[in-house]
């Protein structure tokens, strides 16, 4: 009986020593599974940052590219104004009008005129504007090119979204043109001439509207696609020095060259009127010529006459002188007659 004892604990004793050595081993490998989970779960959160990274930056990306397409798809009507003071006025015009139609816009307005200053005689430099037209992507590059002319003095830009208005106008003009296509199929199977008429008149109304909205948004794409841009140029008012100076305030050389300048324009003025008068003065003299010619072929007789009776009057003298005796002795007898009365 003692011996089965012994043998029955030793052999309780083996058994539970091996369910023991198959715990253990057990809980190491569920340790050991348990660290490789923790360093492949440690593992998979460390990877899982960038991850994460770089989807975030893939939206943000996809996001921008989407506010870009969305704002490139919005119809703006933009128009600028810019004041810049030139040192000249037609050089910086003319720049503007060829940049204008070098970059496929071109020139919609201009003026300019001659300021002066506080109605003085001196000149003071022109003021004017210039409005080009230029494709919108040019917009910008324009407004640089004006601000290296000379110094801006106020520059601004306005905008105005149409987008909604463009896309009322096609959708209007696309049930209109449907109702058309109607109109003409209604038109081809009208059966009366009352009908066909209404469907007729019914017909060119819608065709007329179609025909204005269809306007109005090619002034709108016109707007969108061209952006306005006015220019005022001014000219600075000239520096005190050269300015007119007062007659008594300037220089002897000065008083003397004006004065020369004044003979030469008024000797080049008197040659100017000369030149232009002598075909007048050939004109005029022609009738005056010949009419005294005219004239003295008549006076020709009137000298015949008078010769002929130059010896009338010749004899008239010489009877005078044969009369002269009884003259003086008329006047011997009256100056002797007072004699003899007394």
């Amino acid at each position: 009986m003692a011996s089965r004892i012994r043998v029955l604990a030793v052999v309780g004793l083996l058994l539970l020593a091996g369910c023991t050595g198959m715990g253990g081993s057990g809980d190491a490998g569920e340790a050991q599974g348990g660290g490789d989970g923790a360093q492949m779960s440690s593992g998979d959160g460390g990877s899982s940052q960038p991850v994460e990274a770089d989807s975030e930056a893939n939206a943000a990306d996809s996001g921008n590219i989407q506010a870009g397409d969305a704002a490139a798809d919005r119809a703006i009507i933009r128009n600028g104004r810019m004041v810049v003071e030139v040192e000249n006025y037609s050089t910086t015009a003319d720049a503007i009008a060829a940049r204008a139609r070098t970059s496929g816009g071109y020139v919609s307005d201009s003026n300019r005129e001659l300021h002066r200053s506080d109605g003085e005689a001196w000149y003071t430099g022109y003021t004017g504007y210039i409005v080009v037209r230029v494709p919108s992507e040019e917009y910008e590059p324009t407004q640089s090119m004006v601000s290296e002319q000379g110094t801006v003095r106020s520059e601004e830009t306005t905008t105005k979204d149409v987008t909604d208005k463009l896309v009322d106008l096609e959708a209007r003009l696309t049930n209109l043109r449907e109702r058309r296509d109607r109109l003409r199929t209604f038109y081809e199977q009208a059966n009366s001439t009352a009908e066909l008429l209404r469907i007729e008149e019914e017909l060119s109304s819608v065709q007329s509207d179609i025909e204005r909205l269809e306007a109005q948004k090619r002034s709108l794409e016109q707007r969108v696609a061209y952006s306005t841009l006015r220019v005022e140029i001014h000219e600075p008012a000239p520096e005190p020095s050269a300015q007119q100076v007062p007659y008594h305030e300037r220089s002897l050389v000065a008083a003397f060259l004006s004065s020369v300048t004044d003979v030469y324009v008024f000797t080049r003025g008197l040659l100017v009127t000369a030149a232009s008068l002598a075909p007048w003065l050939v004109v005029l003299a022609v009738p005056v010529v010949g009419g005294r010619r005219l004239l003295r072929g008549r006076s020709v007789p009137l000298l015949g006459r008078r010769g002929a009776s130059e010896p009338a009057t010749e004899d008239s003298a010489g009877g005078g002188e044969s009369d002269a005796p009884q003259q003086e002795s008329t006047e011997e007898s009256d100056m002797e007659s007072p004699d003899r009365d007394a």
